[in-house]
């Protein structure tokens, strides 16, 4: 019996791989690792002075508006997140379980904030929230208490959570969605028996349906976190970082130190702590997740 040889085919296959994914990986490494390689030599110099340093990472650490554009992205993370997922869930309960008609209806009505632009929403809610003239301020006076109106973009205190309203607003609608599928996806015969063993109203909420789109909890979990620490277009068509700072996040901060004050290694600097941020949070969650997620679908054994 003859010895059997390894065909061409076989080896050739190996190398087709390699062919095929090298465009990808080019790319890959042309716009996403050679940027992130070359932000982090540049951090590491100081304007107008020759040589490696850390000058601009101890400089963060005295750093006032550092400190608070660090602090309101970790308020932005946890209230966006944790805000949108629970009102989209809620919504998506009441949805598909008391509306039987007119639900596609809602379904858009709800995700339609989505195709508005940024800027768009931002000249929108800036009027709403204006003393004087704006929406809020008319259903104040109108109740008579037009004096304590607050001015709710020029307070330090309440710039911040008033912005982070208009950015759940936008968004709420694609939570809603997620949810509805993930709930569809429930067996009815799950469902049903829960209601026979006397499982309805809250308990069947928490102890049928939540655990069963655990794996949707999980994916918005992710994408909400990403979507927070990005923020920057609200933030700066609408305040600019103000009053006094008091509403920057690290994305708006890099913005401001790199083309508005012309100090890119700082702002260099900036974006590598977001990115070891956002790397951090992706890491603890997939940790938590430990792989068992996916859009729209029930969790996985």
């Amino acid at each position: 019996m003859g010895i059997m040889q390894a065909t061409p085919y076989g080896h050739g296959t190996k190398w087709r791989g390699w062919i095929y994914a090298g465009p990808s990986l080019i790319l890959f490494a042309l716009f996403m690792v050679f940027p992130i390689v070359e932000n982090v030599v540049d951090s590491l110099y100081r304007n107008g002075v020759p040589g490696l340093t850390l000058f601009n990472y101890r400089a963060m650490l005295h750093d006032v508006t550092f400190g608070i554009a660090l602090k309101n992205s970790l308020l932005w993370l946890v209230l966006t997140t944790v805000v949108q997922m629970a009102i989209g869930f809620f919504v998506a309960v009441l949805l598909e379980s008391r509306i039987r008609w007119g639900r596609g209806l809602y379904r858009t009505l709800l995700f339609l904030p989505m195709a508005i632009t940024p800027t768009v929403i931002a000249i929108v809610f800036s009027n709403i929230y204006a003393p004087d003239y704006g929406l809020l301020f008319g259903v104040f006076k109108l109740l008579g208490i037009a004096s304590r109106f607050p001015a709710l973009l020029a307070s330090a205190r309440t710039v911040t959570y008033a912005i982070i309203v208009v950015n759940v607003w936008q968004w709420i609608g694609f939570y809603v969605l997620m949810y509805s599928v993930g709930i569809a996806n429930i067996s009815p015969e799950v469902l049903d028996a829960a209601k026979v063993d006397g499982v309805v109203g809250w308990r069947r909420i928490w102890y049928i349906i939540s655990p069963m789109v655990r794996s949707t909890h999980m994916s918005l979990m992710i994408l909400g976190a990403i979507q927070a620490l990005q923020q920057f277009p609200l933030i700066y068509l609408m305040t600019e970082g103000g009053p006094a700072n008091s509403s920057q996040v690290l994305g708006s901060y890099i913005f401001q130190t790199g083309f508005l004050e012309s100090n890119m290694n700082y702002a260099s600097a900036v974006s590598i702590v977001l990115l070891v941020l956002a790397l951090i949070v992706a890491g603890v969650q997939l940790l938590v997740t430990r792989g068992n997620f996916a859009i729209g679908g029930g969790t996985r054994s």
